[in-house]
């Protein structure tokens, strides 16, 4: 078997290009070629590979490209337009007049017993191209050294996207090999599946601006990255299911400023997901996509049931089909795929199982021969035997070898399998695009038995005489209308964004309360168990308000063994384990799910310091050195410098739209909250004891003030002075009057669900939060020992809990879009 497998690099030598490769690959030195293995990971974790929080990389991007020559990419596009347009004729007529099964050309038990074959999707769209407007084709060469198909993919053609991130990685880490080797670009392919998804099904209102969208599910995986990188570059909204509705026959995406119709959809959900009400009543799908494809006011690349061609069913069969539709031999050919309803098939699976891979059409399941123990094997022939008709048989190929180059092993080989991607359309002549996503492993059965998220990836170069243009950007000779439209806001984007400002602002907060708390718990009294009744007091507020930040109140029991230091030590060093619910970390998973649902909003800056950020909050020492706090208080001063300039990029780089106000709105409403509950604790907490000078100095270096209340008041600490600065001056930036001012005024410019000349409900509570703080008597909130006085704590409770009904309000009227409830996100 050794004998027969090829090695891509006996088709190379002959190429210019790969000699110009091979020269320029000697003429680096091997600290040089790590150096760039490492940026092109790096750029992958960047741009979204790395899903997930704590750094698991899944996919690796090999250093070495995979050349093809011109005249054999001319064979290979030929061939894959071919089969896109039989696939689509196939489809049309299985779901429609079903001919093939009347002539016999397709057994029929094979068809209506397939999982994938929906008989709600009957004459769904009008014609075949609409059936299959997107195609990912899987190829490998055989033992001939020629390329042969062994799987076809329309239900979710995955890997479109790496495509891309592979090749602009590629362009950022090595340009100087890019540039010098002249190949076909990516962007036409992208530049006309943008054109095909503007153009719809041609219903849309004339003036009306196309609204196109990439329909993803709700994981955050490494699919949905791709799907984020995907819908940015093409410029178009990342749906999901609950972003849908289904009115007046069309579908329409629920925004911040009401129902918007959506014209096209490039789906990556499975078929039997994407709608409850004709298709799977379990899922969450959108009910009535199926009847607004039918109405032609949707469409749907590629529309659910075309996922039939996924299960390898129409394989043995292909050549006939393509006989008896376009008169024509298969240009590209499929591996010689078996049904073992044939009785010959039967008796040629059953003498060489280990040569095919096994697939059931009726549950989906594969089998991979090899790798079945004994009684699976035996379990698995008696099953084929029994009902034959309802197997499957792909023979597996050899696939050829290439050469690669990674960090661990250097120069070596590895077998590689390809994805193509086709186009097809009403308007548009088919297109593929020119390049493909390239798999390598050193196990060719893995490669042909499953695609999975974690792989390593090559960069594939379809040679050419000179680059083409590299971006969707271009400069037009055309008259244009000048345009400040930031596009629409989906209510789900806007509840994250949301969300994202309130867990940012948490975790600064709970970071600048921690670096003050550590010094206190450190110091040589607390080491030795002896501090202070007045120093263990001010460690106990700032420990108490640190538990609770995250939503997580401390329960009695909780509370009374903060009377010990040791309590509070072990208290403090559960906040550092990745594993607490109310810990750091747990805040920075919460505030990177946002992020990362919203991906697309954000610059590529923001994203290298969130990557940063993710990072640093993974080094902590854990079990925590008390007796080396110097290294906690560092770690906490890097995590703030970050989120510092996250704010920062997120001014500068974000435009002055409905976008950046629910972020805002999150932030200045979770500031205000966080400080009010910080007051509760150092002031209102523990009656009968006044705050010590130590505390009110701690807090006001927590909230970046101290240099302002120094300028006003020298060196004298009063509390009523810090609450002055603290909560009721509207002049100082981390005051609670400050971010209730701040709120009245985004609230102002939100759209009004309501009669415009009525006050919303979200205006009369910022309104009741600005009175309560101008209504205030600061004379009357401590008493003569400069205790806190009842006022205080009313005050105080009044604000917290208007605070949170605004948070309510806004949920309600903006992403839920509900009368009553609650937020989807726990405090």
């Amino acid at each position: 078997m050794q004998d027969q497998i090829f090695n891509e690099q006996q088709l190379w030598t002959e190429l210019p290009q790969w000699q110009q490769l091979q020269l320029w690959w000697q003429q680096q030195a091997e600290p040089q070629l790590l150096q760039m293995y490492t940026e092109l990971q790096h750029q992958l974790r960047e741009n979204g590979a790395t899903f997930d929080p704590w750094l698991e990389q899944q996919r690796q991007l090999d250093l070495m490209p995979w050349l093809i020559s011109d005249a054999e990419w001319q064979q290979i596009q030929a061939g894959i337009k071919q089969r896109q347009l039989l696939l689509a004729l196939v489809l049309q007529d299985l779901y429609g007049p079903q001919l093939l099964l009347q002539q016999g050309l397709l057994p029929s038990e094979l068809i209506f017993q397939n999982k994938n074959y929906l008989l709600p999707c009957h004459q769904l769209v009008p014609n075949h191209q609409q059936w299959l407007s997107l195609l990912a084709v899987d190829i490998g060469r055989d033992s001939k050294g020629q390329f042969c198909v062994y799987a076809d993919q329309s239900q979710m053609p995955a890997g479109l996207g790496f495509v891309l991130e592979h090749r602009l990685a590629f362009n950022h880490c090595i340009g100087e090999l890019n540039h010098s080797i002249g190949k076909s670009q990516l962007a036409g392919f992208f530049r006309k599946l943008q054109l095909v998804f503007a153009q719809g099904t041609g219903h849309t209102a004339e003036g009306r601006r196309p609204l196109c969208g990439l329909l993803t599910h709700g994981k955050r995986d490494a699919a949905y990255f791709e799907h984020a990188f995907l819908a940015n570059y093409l410029d178009i909204a990342l749906m999901h299911s609950a972003d849908l509705m289904f009115k007046d026959g069309a579908l329409w995406l629920k925004t911040v400023t009401g129902l918007q119709q959506v014209d096209s959809l490039m789906r990556y959900l499975p078929d039997a997901r994407c709608d409850a009400l004709e298709l799977d009543p379990d899922s969450t799908g959108t009910a009535g996509l199926l009847q607004s494809i039918r109405q032609q006011q949707l469409l749907c690349a590629n529309p659910p049931g075309a996922a039939l061609l996924d299960s390898g069913v129409l394989l043995p069969f292909l050549p006939q089909l393509c006989r008896a539709l376009l008169q024509e031999e298969l240009q590209l050919p499929s591996t010689a795929a078996v049904w073992c309803g044939d009785p010959e098939g039967l008796l040629q699976v059953s003498s060489d199982a280990k040569a095919f891979r096994l697939r059931r059409v009726d549950t989906g399941e594969s089998w991979l021969w090899a790798q079945l123990d004994p009684i699976q094997q035996h379990q698995l022939q008696q099953q084929l035997l029994a009902d034959p008709g309802l197997y499957i048989a792909i023979p597996l190929l050899p696939l050829s070898t290439v050469p690669c180059w990674n960090a661990t092993q250097g120069e070596h080989q590895q077998y590689g399998v390809l994805r193509l991607f086709g186009l097809l359309s009403e308007q548009h002549s088919p297109a593929v695009m020119p390049g493909a996503l390239a798999r390598i492993s050193p196990d060719p059965l893995s490669l042909q038995h499953h695609y999975t998220m974690g792989f390593v990836a090559k960069d594939v170069w379809v040679l050419a005489d000179q680059d083409h243009a590299v971006s969707l950007l271009q400069n037009t000779q055309k008259r244009i209308l000048l345009s400040r439209h930031s596009g629409l806001l989906p209510s789900r984007v806007a509840d994250h964004l949301f969300w994202l400002g309130r867990y940012n602002e948490r975790l600064n907060l709970v970071c600048r309360a921690l670096r003050y708390t550590v010094p206190l718990l450190t110091s040589a009294g607390v080491s030795s168990l002896q501090a202070s009744a007045s120093q263990h007091h001010d460690s106990r507020a700032l420990v108490r308000f640190c538990l609770q930040a995250n939503g997580t109140l401390p329960d009695s029991a909780t509370l009374s063994s903060l009377q010990q230091t040791s309590a509070l030590q072990q208290s403090l060093s559960e906040l550092f384990s990745l594993q607490h619910p109310a810990g750091l970390a747990q805040v920075l998973k919460n505030l990177l799910f946002n992020a990362q649902s919203v991906r697309e909003y954000f610059s590529e800056d923001t994203w290298y310091v969130l990557d940063k950020l993710q990072l640093a909050l993974t080094q902590w020492p854990h079990p925590l050195n008390w007796q080396q706090p110097q290294q906690m208080v560092r770690l906490l001063d890097e995590v703030i410098l970050l989120q510092t300039a996250i704010y920062g990029l997120n001014n500068e780089t974000m435009s002055r739209t409905q976008t950046l106000r629910f972020m805002d709105l999150g932030q200045h409403l979770e500031r205000a909250l966080q400080s009010v509950t910080l007051l509760q604790e150092v002031f209102v907490f523990e009656q009968g004891h006044s705050c010590s000078a130590s505390l009110m100095e701690s807090v006001l270096r927590m909230t970046d003030t101290l240099m302002t209340y120094r300028r006003r008041y020298k060196t004298e600490l009063h509390p009523l002075a810090v609450i002055d600065l603290l909560l009721l001056d509207d002049s100082t930036p981390r005051s609670v009057g400050y971010q209730c001012a701040r709120l009245a005024s985004q609230i102002q410019q939100l759209p009004k669900p309501g009669a415009a000349a009525v006050l919303s409900r979200e205006q009369k509570l910022a309104v009741e939060l600005v009175s309560l703080l101008q209504l205030a008597e600061p004379e009357h909130l401590f008493d003569d020992q400069l205790m806190a006085t009842p006022e205080l704590s009313r005050l105080l409770q009044q604000l917290h809990t208007v605070l949170r009904q605004l948070s309510d309000s806004i949920t309600l009227s903006y992403f839920s879009h509900a009368e009553a409830g609650t937020s989807w996100q726990s405090f």
